[in-house]
């Protein structure tokens, strides 16, 4: 350490570089699991009012200068009383954002996660809808009421309006229970768009990567890691909603075919991108129920549902087939 101008302290470069190059050496060492437990742990220290709200040094600064090594990137929504790292009691350098009203996906966005994923290996890709998100408000408002509003952000509109399976929806009564459902409707929808990135899916393959979605409710504070996507089983053709997550404190998960089709097979499409499909995620049947967290279970979780189990054959009995035509 040596004494600068005014009375400021501080460190030279080279001991910048020799630090950024052990958080370096801390990041490659962290697997996708233990990100995502780092983050609900994160959610628990804020909503239980513990929250150690980490803030970096003036050398921990300068030690990121030279190359930033998140372990996450998240879509989330602009929305004031939504500060991702602040619910994920996060600090500096630890999570990768892009936030836009309703948290969807758009070139701009796309390309970000894109290259959070491909440039900076991030752990754990999450796409996070909120409570009381009024982008997912309005886009439930009929079509002459969205075009009265300026051009992009009719446009905007629109586009959510498309994912949020409005018909389905009619048959939620509760004001609250609607308002989740809406929501939670919308961040599959995102989920699927990234699906479809072959780069991601094989990420997601080789267990390199974590993709979850998640809701959270302002009111307490809780994140809820509600779905995580999976390798669908090779006999599978569309995705799979399946009540049952490998994660623990992930609720359930979606089985997603990795499509490894060459390009000049794959019409109409680019090499690398799932192709879409019309399907809908159908709300559970009765004999899907949550399964119990284990006991050997160490991560709580608000929503009580967890499992540190992977697959196995009496999965079969919690899959439900997507397959509901638009």
């Amino acid at each position: 350490m040596v004494s600068m101008a005014g009375g400021w302290q501080g460190f030279s470069m080279e001991d910048s570089r020799k630090r950024n190059i052990e958080m370096q050496e801390n990041f490659k060492e962290l697997s996708p699991a233990e990100v995502l437990v780092k983050l609900q742990r994160g959610n628990a220290r804020f909503w239980t009012g513990c929250a150690s709200r980490p803030e970096a040094s003036a050398f921990e600064r300068r030690a990121m200068i030279m190359q930033q090594f998140p372990s996450t990137a998240i879509l989330g929504c602009s929305d004031s009383r939504v500060p991702v790292e602040v619910v994920f009691d996060q600090g500096l350098g630890d999570m990768f954002v892009v936030r836009v009203a309703g948290n969807s996906l758009d070139t701009s966005t796309t390309a970000s996660l894109q290259y959070a994923v491909k440039h900076l290996s991030v752990k754990v890709l999450m796409v996070m809808g909120h409570e009381g998100c009024g982008a997912i408000k309005a886009a439930g408002l009929p079509i002459a009421q969205i075009e009265q509003e300026p051009q992009e952000l009719a446009n905007a509109l629109k586009m959510l309006k498309r994912g949020l399976d409005e018909q389905r929806l009619k048959n939620v009564h509760d004001a609250r229970a609607y308002d989740r459902e809406a929501v939670i409707t919308n961040v599959r929808r995102q989920v699927e768009g990234l699906c479809r990135d072959a780069a991601i899916m094989k990420k997601v393959q080789d267990e390199e990567l974590i993709v979850v979605g998640c809701f959270y409710e302002i009111s307490s504070g809780i994140v809820d890691f509600f779905m995580e996507v999976t390798e669908a089983p090779t006999a599978a053709a569309d995705p799979h909603l399946v009540m049952r997550g490998v994660h623990s404190g992930v609720q359930s998960r979606m089985e997603y075919h990795v499509d490894q089709t060459p390009k000049a097979d794959c019409e109409g499409s680019e090499q690398g991108v799932i192709e879409g499909s019309k399907s809908s995620f159908m709300p559970p049947s009765p004999d899907s129920a949550p399964v119990k967290p284990s006991e050997g279970d160490g991560i709580y979780s608000p929503t009580g549902t967890s499992s540190q189990s992977h697959k196995t054959d009496s999965d079969d009995k919690f899959t439900v087939l997507v397959s509901e035509e638009k």
